[in-house]
């Protein structure tokens, strides 16, 4: 029996440098055999960091790597897993999984046909904010939910994040995938949806780019979801803002739960003083888990924390957002 993982990784950008790669130390069942990318500075500094290192995709793919790490632009998500797969590797990937809903679907069919898992690196998952509002609704502290309401303000897409041998405002240009929707909305559309608060009947949504000549995608996205046993909820996503907004209202028959940015959470009951709450970090529930199943799964076929399933049930609704969208 296999006791690690060999894992290859397809783009060495800021994500992997400074995310999953500290992440991936902590994962003793992984080992990182290799790097591909298409920067060749990138490649350069991976070298120096003790790397292997491979000039072409297809010679990681042909090397004895298990899975394959896809952190890319969203626009060559699905040609890469797809090509992983095919060289019967498994897969894990950045979020979004695809760029669109029947790629998505389409990844799937092929996983199955080739035998091979697929998960997606939803980080967001665990953040301590979304893990005590998850434990509120657990408690029921708040009553029968009415509606719940997401929130994100940055100023800018994060564009200057990304490495500048490669190409940093690719986070603002379609043809690459970007876009608010798709980089920071299909976080909350993952979020909202674990929640598992009911089954959506209907879609509301609006679509803008509010800063003029700073690429060809939306900056602004507010969707509004009605359950089907009433609940309201909805979402907004806003570049061109670094205001202190609420990143979560949750109402309920009993009480209101206020999260802020600075993630002060608050408990608020009619005719009672506003209660501050305490988010505390979890040392338990953390994005290591989504690396730590993978391997479990690939291992010793335990479950996977992410699936597949899961990811185009995002990019289902992410889907109905973009169709009912008013631009």
């Amino acid at each position: 029996m296999k006791k690690t993982v060999k894992l290859g990784v397809v783009g060495f950008g800021r994500i992997v440098e400074l995310v999953h790669l500290p992440i991936l130390k902590k994962i003793h069942q992984i080992e990182v055999h290799g790097i591909f990318d298409i920067t060749p500075q990138r490649l350069e500094l991976a070298a120096k960091r003790g790397f292997q290192t491979y000039a072409h995709l297809d010679e990681l793919l042909d090397s004895s790597v298990d899975a394959v790490l896809i952190a890319t632009p969203p626009h060559s998500h699905f040609e890469v897993a797809s090509a992983a797969l095919r060289k019967g590797k498994h897969v894990i990937v950045e979020k979004p999984v695809t760029e669109s809903l029947n790629e998505a679907v389409q990844l799937l069919e092929l996983s199955q046909m080739e035998k091979k898992a697929v998960t997606v690196f939803q980080n967001r998952r665990f953040d301590s904010d979304y893990l005590f509002v998850k434990q509120m609704l657990a408690e029921e502290r708040l009553g029968r939910i009415l509606f719940v309401e997401r929130r994100h303000h940055m100023f800018g897409s994060g564009a200057s994040f990304g490495v500048k041998s490669f190409y940093p405002d690719w986070r603002n240009e379609a043809r690459f995938g970007g876009g608010a929707l798709l980089d920071w909305g299909v976080h909350l559309v993952d979020q909202l949806l674990r929640l598992q608060l009911g089954e959506i009947e209907s879609v509301e949504a609006r679509k803008h780019v509010l800063r003029w000549g700073q690429g060809d995608v939306d900056d602004y996205v507010y969707a509004s979801m009605r359950l089907d046993n009433g609940i309201l909820m909805s979402m907004e996503i806003n570049f061109g803002s670094n205001a202190e907004v609420p990143i979560w209202i949750i109402g309920g028959e009993k009480a209101t739960l206020q999260i802020n940015n600075t993630k002060e959470a608050y408990l608020l009951e009619k005719g009672k003083p506003r209660q501050m709450l305490t988010i505390s970090d979890s040392k338990e529930e953390s994005a290591d888990r989504i690396y730590s199943s993978f391997a479990g799964f690939l291992l010793r076929e335990e479950e996977l924390v992410v699936s597949l399933d899961q990811a185009i049930e995002s990019m289902d609704l992410i889907d109905k957002i973009n169709k009912q969208a008013i631009k």
